[in-house]
């Protein structure tokens, strides 16, 4: 399966995987995943990324983004509510919860406080609202990151991460 997830990631972001998941082409560099089918967010999200210096992966399948999550340890994954097919709240919840957390942020035309209150409960970081602006995404993903980075500095977080 790993050989699988390496070839897509290869094909799709011109990087290259190594077999033990490290990330040769992108070391030090922020990694998201987005499991979004809009193709105007997608090349929205592509190109704030590719600015900013982001790796962005796109998933099409909520469990292909739970899988690249825990092989790439992401720190950030985009989920967009309106995906077909699929329960948002499951699937903040799923990959929120995997062995490798990502900061799951929801992507959704229905932006207030009763959804950001359900995503946080579901274990999800944040709600980004559509139509996605630039300056907003990278507002969200650099606290994303910032928050997941802390949390991986945290002695209790890196002993359960070993066991």
């Amino acid at each position: 399966m790993w050989r699988a997830i390496h070839s897509l990631f290869s094909n799709i972001a011109g990087t290259k995987l190594s077999s033990n998941g490290d990330r040769a082409a992108a070391a030090g560099q922020v990694i998201i995943i987005g499991l979004v089918t809009d193709g105007h967010d997608r090349r929205l999200l592509a190109k704030v990324s590719s600015d900013n210096g982001w790796v962005m992966h796109f998933a099409d399948s909520w469990r292909e983004a739970q899988s690249a999550a825990t092989n790439l340890q992401v720190p950030v994954i985009l989920f967009d509510r309106d995906l077909p097919g699929v329960d948002w709240r499951e699937t903040v919840a799923g990959l929120a919860s995997s062995s490798s957390p990502a900061c799951v942020i929801l992507i959704s035309r229905a932006a207030d406080d009763y959804l950001w209150e359900e995503v946080i409960r579901r274990g999800g970081y944040e709600v980004l609202s559509k139509p996605l602006r630039p300056d907003e995404v990278v507002r969200v993903i650099r606290l994303a990151w910032s928050f997941w980075n802390s949390m991986m500095k945290m002695p209790a977080y890196s002993r359960k991460r070993s066991a």
